[in-house]
C-alpha cells in the first residue's frame, strides 16, 4: 500500500507534476520533467493564445519558448495553436515565454509581448486546472517595468542539451 499511494498521486496529478523552465530543479527532478509531457505544451499554448487574443501585436503567432524546452515541445505547441511558428532570428516580432513555473494544479508563465507603438511589454499569466477542469487562464498581471532587451531565440538545434530532454 505504501508504494501504491505515491503512484496514484503522480497518476492523478499528471505526467509532469512540477516543472520550471528554464530548469532550476535538481537532477532527480529533471529525470521526471520533460517539456513535451503534458500538461506543459498545453499550458504554453494556452498562454500564447491568451496573449495573442488579449494583447494583440501580430497576425500570425510567432513564439519563443523558455530555455530548456525541447524541439518536440515546439512542434506540439505549434500544432495546438494551428499556424503558429517558432521564432528563428533575433529581432523577429514574437511572443516570448521567458519562464514557466508549473505545479500540480497551478502554473505561472512570464511572457514578453509586442505592444502598440513598436514597444514590448511583459506580463505574468496565471493558469489553473482541477481533476474535472482543463487548464485555463485565471488572470494576468501586466508589469510596468520597461522591456529594454528582447530575449534571443531559444529554438533548440540538434546539438543543444535541451533537445535531448
Amino acid at each position: 500500500m505504501k508504494y501504491i499511494a505515491p503512484f496514484l498521486i503522480v497518476f492523478v496529478v499528471g505526467c509532469t507534476p512540477i516543472a520550471t523552465y528554464p530548469p532550476v530543479e535538481n537532477d532527480v527532478a529533471l529525470v521526471f520533467s520533460n517539456s513535451s509531457n503534458e500538461p506543459v505544451p498545453t499550458i504554453l499554448a494556452r498562454t500564447l493564445l491568451y496573449a495573442h487574443e488579449h494583447f494583440g501585436g501580430m497576425d500570425t503567432v510567432v513564439f519563443n519558448l523558455p530555455k530548456g524546452v525541447n524541439k518536440e515541445t515546439y512542434t506540439i505547441v505549434s500544432e495546438k495553436i494551428g499556424g503558429a511558428i517558432p521564432m528563428e532570428t533575433s529581432g523577429q516580432l514574437a511572443y516570448h515565454v521567458t519562464e514557466l513555473r508549473k505545479r500540480p494544479f497551478h502554473a505561472e508563465a512570464d511572457i514578453v509581448f509586442p505592444a502598440p507603438g513598436g514597444q514590448y511589454e511583459q506580463a505574468t499569466i496565471y493558469l489553473s486546472s482541477s481533476l474535472t477542469q482543463p487548464w485555463s487562464v485565471q488572470r494576468e498581471r501586466i508589469w510596468l517595468v520597461p522591456v529594454t532587451t528582447l530575449p534571443t531565440p531559444n529554438f533548440p538545434t540538434s546539438g543543444d542539451v535541451g533537445a535531448s530532454r
